[in-house]
C-alpha cells in the first residue's frame, strides 16, 4: 500500500514538472515573439522619423506615442510643433486695452469697442479670432445678447482650426458660452461633435500637434455631458481613454528621469540589445529610439494590449500567478489563464492499480523499475532542452547586426565617420556571436570528451593581450577603462593560446556584466610561487560567500536584485575552469559584496595539457 501510494505522489510530481517545463517553453515563445514585434515596431518608427513612411502612424498602430527628450525632460506630444505667432503690436496694444476695461475696470461695453478695433487692425486668423472670441464674451457680458449670439456664431464657423497658446480651438469658448447660456441649439452640437472626433492635423498659420491637449479634452468633455444623444455618449467614451492617455502621459513625464535611468542601465548590461520597460495600468512599454547616433533620444510608447495574445495578460507588479517576462524586459511580469498550465488530477486508474500493487508485490517491483527509468529519461530530455534554449542566446548579436546593416543598406549613415562607427559594431557583434557559438560548442565537445588541445611555446602575455584586442571595442563602446600590469617576468609555457585567449576572454566579459557603475577593469600578469598568474580585476558588485562555491557550476547564474536584468548562459566560467584544469592549473577568486572581485588563473611554469 505505501509503495501505491508513493506511485501517486510521483505521478503528481512529473505531471507538476510537465506544467512547469510547458510554462517556460510558452514564456520563451511569448519572449521571443514579443521581442521581434517590437524591434520591427522600432524599425518602423525609425524609418517614419526619417521621413520614408510620411508623419502619421497607422491607423491600427499598437505605438501609443512617441515623443522626444529635451534636457532630461519628455516633451509630451500635444506640445510637439506648438508655435503660436506673435501678434503685431498694434493687435497686442488694442487687445490688451480690452482685457484692462473689461477685467480691471469691470466696463464690459468700452471693453467690446475695443476688441472690435482689434478685429479691425489683426492681420492673421489667430488674431481676428482670439478678438471676435474676446468681442462675444465682452457682448455677454453688458447684455448685448444678440450680438453676443452672432459674435460667437461667427467664431464656431471661422475659428475652429485656430488655437491659442494652450492649445484649445478658440471657438471651443464660443461654443461653451453658448451652450451655458441656452443658446446652444443644433449647429452647435454637431460643431462640439465634431471637434470630439478625432483629433487631425491643425496646420493653419502653423503646424502643431495631432495630439488633443489635456485642456481640450477636458473642456470637450464638459460639453458632450450636456448632450443627450447616442452620438455624445460614444464620444465621451473615446474622450475618456485620450483623457485617461493624457494623465499617464503626464505623470511619466515628471518620472523621466527615473525611467531614462532604467533603460540605460538595462542598455548598459546588454550591448546592442533592444531593453523595454513597462508603465502604467495598460502596460505601455517604453524604449529609447536614436533616428541617427548623435539626435536626440525619443521616447517609444507600445500598447501592451495590441502585440501580446488575447489570452495573456502583462503587468508592471509582481503577483502570485504572474512571472517576469525576463531579459530585455524590465518590470513586465505575464499571467496566464489560470487553467492553462493546471496540473491534471491522477486519473482514477492510478487508485486502481494501487489494488493491483497489493496482490502482485512483482508486478509492482516491475512496474517501478520502468518507471524510473522513464523519469531518467524524461530528465535527460530535459537536460537537452536547456541546452538548446540556451543556443536562443546566439540570436542576441544577430539584433544589432541586422539593425545597422540595414541602415547602412538604405544609405541613412549620413557621414564616413557613422558608416565606420556602424561597421565595427557589426564586427564587434559578429566576434561577440563567434565567441557564443564557439562556447556552446566547446561544452558540447567536453559533455562528449573529445575536447584536444594543440600545445606549442605560449608567452602568457601575448595571450592576454590577444582577448584584450578582442575586447577593445565592447570595452570602448560601454565606457570601461582595461589596464594591463606585468612584472616584468615573462612567464612563457607550453600551452594552447586559443583556448587560454578563450577563457581569459570569458573572464573579461564575466568582469564587464558584473561591474555595475564601475568602469574600470584592471589585468596583472607575472609569476609567484613557481607559477604564473593572470589576475581579472573588476570593482564591480561582487559574489556573496555563499554562491562562490558555486559559480562555476554548468548552467549556475547568481540569482539576486542586481544581476536579474543581466542576461548570459551559464557556460562562461566552467568553459574557463575546464580549459586552466586542462593545463593543469586552476582557478582562485577572492570577492566581496559591494567592492568587487579578483579571478586569478595559476598555471604551472611547466604547464602542458
Amino acid at each position: 500500500m505505501l509503495l501505491g501510494f508513493r506511485v501517486v505522489r510521483q505521478e503528481r510530481e512529473l505531471s507538476a514538472r510537465r506544467a512547469s517545463e510547458q510554462q517556460r517553453e510558452a514564456l520563451d515563445q511569448l519572449r521571443r515573439e514579443l521581442a521581434a514585434r517590437l524591434q520591427a515596431l522600432r524599425l518602423e518608427e525609425v524609418n517614419r522619423v526619417l521621413g520614408e513612411s510620411g508623419g502619421r502612424f497607422p491607423p491600427d498602430s499598437p505605438i501609443v506615442f512617441v515623443a522626444p527628450v529635451v534636457d532630461n525632460r519628455l516633451v509630451p506630444p500635444w506640445e510637439a510643433n506648438r508655435n503660436a505667432p506673435r501678434p503685431t503690436a498694434e493687435f497686442a496694444r488694442a487687445h490688451r486695452e480690452g482685457e484692462l476695461r473689461e477685467f480691471r475696470d469691470d466696463d464690459a461695453a468700452a471693453a467690446a469697442v475695443s476688441y472690435r478695433l482689434a478685429m479691425d487692425v489683426a492681420r492673421t486668423p489667430s488674431e481676428r479670432c482670439s478678438a471676435r472670441v474676446s468681442l462675444g464674451r465682452a457682448y455677454l457680458k453688458a447684455a448685448v445678447t444678440a450680438d453676443a449670439e452672432r459674435s460667437d456664431q461667427t467664431a464656431l464657423r471661422e475659428c475652429g482650426d485656430v488655437f491659442d497658446a494652450d492649445g484649445v480651438p478658440l471657438a471651443l469658448y464660443a461654443a461653451e458660452r453658448l451652450v451655458a447660456s441656452g443658446r446652444g441649439d443644433q449647429p452647435v452640437e454637431e460643431f462640439v461633435l465634431r471637434l470630439a472626433g478625432p483629433p487631425r492635423s491643425r496646420c493653419v498659420d502653423s503646424c502643431g500637434p495631432v495630439w488633443r491637449s489635456p485642456n481640450e479634452a477636458l473642456l470637450l468633455e464638459s460639453l458632450l455631458r450636456r448632450i443627450q444623444s447616442p452620438a455624445a455618449a460614444g464620444a465621451l467614451r473615446a474622450l475618456a481613454i485620450e483623457i485617461h492617455n493624457a494623465a499617464q502621459i503626464s505623470a511619466l513625464a515628471q518620472d523621466t528621469h527615473d525611467r531614462l535611468g532604467q533603460l540605460e542601465r538595462a542598455s548598459r548590461f546588454a550591448p546592442g540589445d533592444l531593453s523595454w520597460i513597462g508603465y502604467g495600468e495598460e502596460p505601455w512599454l517604453l524604449t529609447l529610439v536614436s533616428p541617427t547616433p548623435f539626435a536626440e533620444p525619443l521616447v517609444m510608447a507600445v500598447s501592451s494590449k495590441k502585440i501580446v495574445p488575447a489570452d495573456v495578460t502583462l503587468r508592471t507588479t509582481p503577483a502570485a500567478s504572474a512571472v517576469p517576462l525576463g531579459d530585455g524586459f524590465v518590470d513586465l511580469h505575464v499571467e496566464w489563464p489560470a487553467d492553462r498550465f493546471a496540473v491534471p488530477p491522477v486519473p482514477g486508474v492510478l487508485y486502481g492499480s494501487m489494488l493491483a500493487v497489493v496482490l502482485g508485490a512483482a508486478l509492482l517491483a516491475g512496474y517501478l523499475l520502468l518507471r524510473d527509468m522513464h523519469r531518467e529519461a524524461e530528465t535527460a530530455e530535459m537536460r537537452s532542452q536547456f541546452v538548446a534554449s540556451v543556443s536562443h542566446e546566439l540570436k542576441t548579436p544577430l539584433t544589432s547586426i541586422r539593425a545597422h546593416a540595414e541602415t547602412l543598406l538604405l544609405g541613412r549613415a549620413g557621414s564616413t565617420e557613422t558608416t565606420s562607427d556602424y561597421l565595427k559594431t557589426i564586427v564587434s557583434e559578429s566576434e561577440r556571436l563567434t565567441r557564443l557559438v564557439d562556447s556552446v560548442l566547446d561544452f558540447s565537445r567536453i559533455e562528449r570528451g573529445g575536447k584536444t588541445y594543440e600545445l606549442q611555446d605560449t608567452r602568457l602575455e601575448d595571450v592576454v593581450r590577444s582577448a584584450a584586442r578582442a575586447m577593445e571595442y565592447p570595452l570602448s563602446q560601454m565606457g570601461f577603462s582595461l589596464t594591463i600590469a606585468s612584472d616584468g617576468s615573462e612567464p612563457t609555457l607550453r600551452a594552447d593560446p586559443e583556448a587560454l585567449t578563450q577563457a581569459i576572454l570569458n573572464l573579461l566579459g564575466n568582469a564587464m556584466k558584473y561591474s555595475g557603475e564601475s568602469r574600470s577593469i584592471e589585468i596583472r600578469i607575472g609569476t609567484r610561487d613557481e607559477e604564473a598568474f593572470v589576475d581579472v580585476i573588476d570593482h564591480g558588485i561582487g559574489i556573496a560567500r555563499d554562491e562562490q562555491s558555486r559559480i562555476f557550476e554548468r548552467f549556475h547564474r547568481v540569482q539576486s536584485t542586481e544581476t536579474s536584468d543581466i542576461a548570459g548562459t551559464g557556460l562562461g566560467l566552467p568553459l574557463a575552469l575546464h580549459v586552466v584544469e586542462a593545463h593543469r592549473g586552476r582557478i582562485a577568486l577572492v570577492s566581496n559584496p559591494g567592492h568587487g572581485s579578483t579571478f586569478s588563473v595559476l598555471l604551472p611554469l611547466e604547464a602542458h595539457a
